[in-house]
């Protein structure tokens, strides 16, 4: 393949620095910024529908397909080797999309370049789903927190970090359960935690105790947020990003 294919993202050289293609694909780079803005004013109009249990459909089935390529596209860019994602993203179409999913690499600006402008603002916005202020985030996911149960014995608290999430791994026999890693308090790290019974005990403040079938704190206002927790068949243990948690709690 030559320089001057146009097919050749990024050019034989691959630079950050260079020119967008004038033709990558089936569309020229100006009919991708009017599909952008085609796009992003057919949400806005999606918005103002009159009907709200139709709105609400749409937008749910809309965030169950920007959840699918959202799990996708993190596991494409996960094999690509060091350089290649620079490379790509050179191209407009490319750029939109992992600017869209928060995956564009952080590239440190040359000297005397603030890095202001560098990656332009798309018109497309991602779609909210229509939730209660309480709900979880839009993009529910399960992430890996830890290889093995075993490495969590009954009565311990272990921190992890799952997804850039820094967390609290809680097992009471065999139960699991798992807790934002700061307290809410001050945003003190909770890493050093002790459970007792449902009980995790805050190593920075005295009398700070939070039950962690719940996230309620104990005696006080306040609570630490919970995730919900599960465990395949290979011990695994993962952890739900973004999903509603229904609290363990027995039944009298």
């Amino acid at each position: 393949m030559s320089a001057a294919d146009p097919n050749d993202i990024g050019g034989a050289s691959g630079g950050a620095s260079e020119s967008p293609q004038p033709l990558i694909g089936f569309m020229s780079n100006e009919e991708w910024e009017r599909l952008l803005v085609q796009v992003s004013a057919q949400i806005g109009e999606m918005e103002k529908l009159p009907f709200p249990e139709v709105r609400d459909k749409v937008f749910e089935l809309l965030a169950g397909i920007d959840s699918i390529h959202r799990e996708a596209l993190r596991r494409l860019v996960r094999l690509f080797k060091e350089g290649v994602m620079e490379q790509v993203v050179t191209d407009p179409a490319i750029h939109t999309l992992m600017e869209l999913y928060d995956l564009l690499p952080q590239v440190r600006p040359p000297a005397g370049d603030s890095g202001a402008g560098r990656f332009r603002d798309i018109p497309i916005r991602v779609v909210p789903a229509r939730r209660q202020p309480s709900a979880p985030a839009r993009y529910p996911h399960w992430v890996l927190a830890l290889q093995s149960r075993d490495r969590l014995p009954a009565g311990s608290v272990l921190a992890v970090q799952a997804d850039e999430q820094a967390l609290l791994l809680c097992r009471k026999e065999d139960e699991l359960f798992a807790v934002a890693a700061r307290c809410p308090r001050d945003g003190g790290s909770l890493a050093g935690a002790t459970l007792n019974g449902y009980t995790l005990i805050c190593p920075n403040h005295e009398g700070c105790y939070y039950d962690v079938r719940q996230g309620s704190r104990i005696g006080g206002d306040g609570g630490i947020e919970c995730y919900p927790v599960r465990h395949g068949d290979d011990d695994r243990i993962l952890v739900g990003l973004g999903m509603e948690f229904k609290p363990s709690l027995p039944a009298f």
